[in-house]
């Protein structure tokens, strides 16, 4: 069944996969499209952004990561889901925090003549439909730090692997994401991790901060702990003005890692992937959100979808 319904004053193609109702809208107006990240009591400013999720790298050329078979996934609003302390279930099949690929086929086009060849592990509807069974095939549990700057993250394979005896080797293997050094320098109330300022000594940040969160108008959001504080330099959106597609590479707010038992050493081939902030908490494009839009509508994936409820039994 497919309807049409309205939605900050455009129409919204509506429809049922595999017993959950999804709302589908075009690259371009996802961030207008998503429900704004929740800003649950004591989550940090820096979790409240709707972020891209480059699987395949299709944004930056060089970033020395990248999975061979990417999941089907655009963008997820950060702080949703529900919050035990440090402790989170995000729901990736409704509520609209997580958004899919709608597109037919599993091969994307190269993005330039230099790109590897990928692949999605299925379309948006054979991902939706395989994870979606249940509500805790659906949900992710991500184990926060105590500045929420990293998380280990479970459930992915539950609903990914049928067999039991797989299914349990694949869950010793740690799946996280973390932030990025120059980002927790960056926001106010995130600590730097130890060694951090053997990598990342003050010059080279302040270097950075020119690239990453250039000022728009004057000097005022330059500088250590500015993000996150009220006013003019209270998110991405508002403080940094245009990023350089040459500098994108150096400027990845989170990376998701895979990583064998014991978190010490990345899995070869697929180690890790970049996140990008596209919209703050208000629904504001962040200076990255159109090097994502323009990159994955380079593709071929023209629209996204997100899950919004469970379907009745009559509807199924």
């Amino acid at each position: 069944m497919v309807a049409t319904s309205s939605q900050f004053g455009m129409a919204l193609e509506e429809e049922t996969i595999s017993g959950i109702k999804v709302v589908k809208y075009p690259v371009s107006e996802v961030i207008q499209r998503m429900p704004k990240p929740l800003i649950p009591e004591g989550i940090p400013a820096h979790l409240q952004y709707i972020v891209g999720l480059d699987q395949d790298t299709a944004v930056v050329h060089g970033f020395s990561g990248g999975f061979p078979f990417a999941d089907p996934e655009y963008a997820i609003a950060l702080s949703s889901g529900t919050f035990n302390g440090r402790k989170q279930k995000l729901n990736r099949c409704h509520g609209g925090a997580w958004t899919f690929y709608d597109v037919e086929t599993t091969k994307l086009h190269k993005k330039k003549s230099w790109y590897p060849p990928r692949e999605l592990t299925a379309t948006g509807r054979d991902f939706l439909a395989k994870i979606s069974d249940t509500d805790s095939d659906c949900t992710l549990t991500f184990g926060w730090n105590e500045d929420f700057s990293e998380a280990k993250i479970d459930g992915y394979w539950d609903s990914n692997i049928d067999n039991s005896h797989f299914r349990g080797i694949a869950n010793s293997f740690d799946l996280v994401i973390e932030m990025e050094p120059y980002w927790r320098w960056k926001f106010n109330g995130v600590d730097m991790e130890p060694g951090t300022w053997n990598r990342l000594n003050p010059s080279k940040l302040e270097k950075m901060d020119a690239m990453c969160c250039p000022p728009k108008e004057n000097n005022q959001c330059l500088g250590e702990n500015k993000l996150g504080v009220e006013g003019l330099c209270e998110t991405i959106s508002t403080a940094c003005g245009e990023v350089s597609e040459e500098n994108l590479s150096a400027c990845v707010m989170f990376t998701r890692r895979n990583l064998f038992p014991g978190g010490f050493l990345e899995i070869p081939i697929m180690s890790n992937y970049p996140v990008y902030p596209l919209a703050d908490r208000y629904g504001n494009p962040t200076p990255y959100n159109k090097f994502y839009e323009d990159a994955v509508s380079a593709r071929g994936v023209e629209t996204i979808f997100h899950g919004t409820e469970r379907a009745g039994v009559d509807e199924l």
